[in-house]
């Protein structure tokens, strides 16, 4: 196995097909594929699922990907750094789900900078399930993720506390109606979170229950489900601070129900526990952020310390 195999399995796992992985490196389809065979059997693992009509990972082939992204970014850093000489740059990477990230995530990555000047942070920010794979090939120094259990013990470990809330554009909310009811937000146009969501059993529980259903519409990023929401699109079961100025302004509007969904809690669920000093900072880092931006925003979220 040499990098080459490894970087066009790497593009072929990002575009899909042979010829594009030929174009992007220059060679020819055939190469691709003996670089992509030769992988395969030097892990004497099928990375691509052939019994598929269109490209599919195997699961091992998902592990992989991982790995390969990790190889090759080393790779680049080793050649960046033999280029510009100097003293050694200490790297760490954080995983965040995306709702940390539209929150205090950038205050904790400004304050790494300023109290770890020689460390490069590099941060990689998706949902609970594709950040799941880096935890588990440990291809992460920490993640945040959302309605976790933490994976080691930690003494300074804290929790996000994050409101939830049914919100609808001010449009379509009925002022006489004092309470929705599940039959009335089923027959509202609804948005729907993927199944790998901790918030998809939200919407999921209006379904099939009989009750007459209105538009149906699916979005994976949060972010985006609150510009649907203010496009009038739908309503949506969201952590209420991505929509903390419209709600403050009345473009949007908390829908008044019987029941108020539970947080959701976003934590620190996973450290590299042999980076020992380092991970103590980063957390201690990412606690101070955290907490001080809780503070600043008490209306939708808390700040738990040790949990």
């Amino acid at each position: 196995m040499n990098l080459k195999h490894v970087e066009a399995f790497y593009w072929l796992a990002q575009l899909g097909t042979h010829q594009r992985v030929a174009d992007k490196l220059n060679i020819t389809q055939p190469a691709v594929t003996a670089r992509i065979f030769a992988l395969e059997t030097y892990l004497n693992a099928e990375l691509v699922d052939r019994s598929k009509s269109h490209f599919t990972l195997t699961e091992r082939g998902h592990e992989m990907q991982v790995y390969s992204e990790r190889l090759l970014d080393l790779r680049d850093t080793m050649m960046r750094r033999a280029e510009e000489g100097g003293a050694p740059v200490q790297k760490v990477r954080v995983a965040a789900v995306s709702l940390s990230v539209m929150t205090w995530v950038p205050d904790m990555m400004r304050q790494l900078a300023q109290e770890m000047p020689g460390t490069q942070c590099d941060l990689i920010s998706a949902s609970d399930f594709q950040l799941s794979r880096h935890v588990d090939a440990a291809d992460v120094d920490i993640a945040f993720l959302s309605n976790a259990p933490p994976k080691m013990q930690m003494s300074n470990l804290f929790t996000v506390n994050y409101a939830i809330r049914w919100v609808c554009h001010a449009d379509l909310l009925d002022p006489s109606k004092e309470v929705y009811t599940d039959r009335d937000l089923a027959a509202m146009p609804l948005i729907h979170y993927p199944r790998t969501s901790p918030l998809f059993p939200l919407s999921d529980a209006l379904v099939g229950k009989g009750y007459k259903a209105g538009p149906r519409h699916t979005a994976n990023a949060v972010g985006t489900i609150a510009k649907m929401i203010n496009a009038k699109l739908g309503i949506a079961a969201i952590p209420a601070v991505v929509a903390a100025d419209e709600l403050a302004s009345g473009a949007l509007k908390v829908i008044p129900v019987k029941v108020t969904p539970r947080v959701l809690k976003v934590r620190c669920a996973y450290a590299n526990m042999a980076r020992g000093e380092m991970v103590d900072e980063l957390v201690r880092v990412s606690a101070n952020a955290a907490r001080n931006w809780c503070a600043a925003n008490p209306d939708w979220c808390e700040y738990i310390e040790g949990e």
